[in-house]
């Protein structure tokens, strides 16, 4: 700005003008793209939309300020830019405080409107929409657990537990009861705009309701991701989310209980195990009654802890036997006392997830 000689008073000059005029015209643009162009990907849950609402009153109100920035940088660089070595120091700028409580009470004001909406009032609106979901239906419990580097999905009232896909019915709400094992990770389905962490040692809860159906292989945006970083193959903590209408997903369930546990028939007293990407290769292992065995885990997953457990139940309350955890890559064999005939379960304790885990059957082999 100018000095009006003898006043001390900025005087707007011809930088300020083309500054500003070029702040109106980005503005301007920036605004028009933003309400015209399919920005924000489909929306699969009654309250994604609250905030989608919110990231473009947030874009919104950036524009205007990224453009002023922008404007600014363009103008002192056309008309102020160096031209070589600068021989002495430039003239000294004095602030004006009008300027100053300008600028404050502008950003201050963006601030308290933020805070208050999308702020405060967002938040509301997220319990309200979810309140009324939870009062007017029951509302069907889905338990995810996390661990390195997998998800484990239970549904509690079906007795059904899954590693593969996560399938939910649409116009339904669903209570998410999210755990973690190991470290902390982070559960999200961008589809549904819904996130929330999963800690170790603590239950997170969030709840949505699918309102429109789909599937993975549609829609990449429907899967099951770890947010959170958790360590070597954290990008690859994804499971396939599909919604469905309610009468197929009581058909997948009693689909997944019918398969039921597999069996396999004893073949020896040496068995051997693979672990790698995270899974086992075997989903059964059998043995002869009262004879001692043993089992070789083969850990192919570079740098990543596994080990072989035994229990007698399901919910892992009575172990029979815990194997030695080691670091891939590397074998380790174990010798195991005999067990009584009758069907155990087997796991690794590092990553009990279904991919690691599996059904013990110790009988006698068929014909001998």
């Amino acid at each position: 700005m100018d000095q009006t000689p003898g006043k001390g008073r900025p005087r707007i000059g011809r930088e300020e003008i083309t500054a500003g005029l070029l702040w109106l015209a980005l503005t301007a643009t920036g605004e028009v793209v933003l309400w015209n162009a399919p920005l924000l990907p489909a929306r699969y849950s009654d309250t994604a939309h609250i905030s989608d609402d919110a990231f473009l009153v947030l874009t919104r109100l950036a524009i205007p300020v990224f453009a002023f920035v922008v404007s600014v940088l363009v103008v002192s660089l056309l008309r102020f830019r160096s031209r070589g070595a600068p021989k002495e120091d430039g003239e000294p700028i004095r602030g004006s405080a009008r300027t100053i409580k300008t600028w404050l009470g502008i950003t201050g004001g963006l601030a308290v409107l933020l805070i208050f909406y999308p702020g405060i009032y967002g938040i509301l609106e997220l319990q309200r929409a979810r309140s009324a979901g939870m009062d007017t239906e029951e509302p069907l419990v889905v338990q995810v657990k996390a661990a390195r580097w997998a998800w484990t999905v239970t549904y509690p009232d079906a007795g059904v537990t899954t590693g593969e896909e996560l399938v939910l019915p649409v116009d339904r709400p669903v209570r998410f009861e999210v755990s973690s094992v190991d470290v902390l990770h982070s559960f999200w389905i961008p589809a549904f705009r819904a996130k929330i962490d999963a800690v170790p040692g603590l239950t997170t809860v969030t709840t949505v309701t699918p309102e429109r159906t789909g599937s993975f292989d549609q829609d990449p945006l429907l899967r099951l991701q770890c947010a959170e970083l958790c360590g070597l193959q954290h990008s690859q903590m994804s499971m396939p989310v599909r919604v469905v209408e309610e009468p197929a997903f009581e058909a997948w369930l009693l689909e997944q209980g019918a398969a039921g546990m597999p069996t396999c028939e004893p073949s020896g007293t040496e068995l051997r195990i693979v672990a790698q990407n995270i899974a086992f290769d075997r989903k059964c292992l059998a043995v002869p009654p009262d004879t001692p065995f043993t089992i070789e885990l083969v850990n192919n997953d570079a740098g990543v802890p596994h080990n072989l457990s035994i229990a007698a139940d399901p919910e892992w309350t009575q172990v029979l036997f815990t194997g030695e955890t080691f670091d891939g890559v590397a074998t380790r064999t174990y010798e195991v006392s005999g067990l009584p005939a009758g069907v155990y379960r087997f796991r690794c304790d590092i990553h009990p997830i279904p991919a690691m885990s599996g059904t013990f059957v110790v009988k006698e082999a068929e014909g001998s």
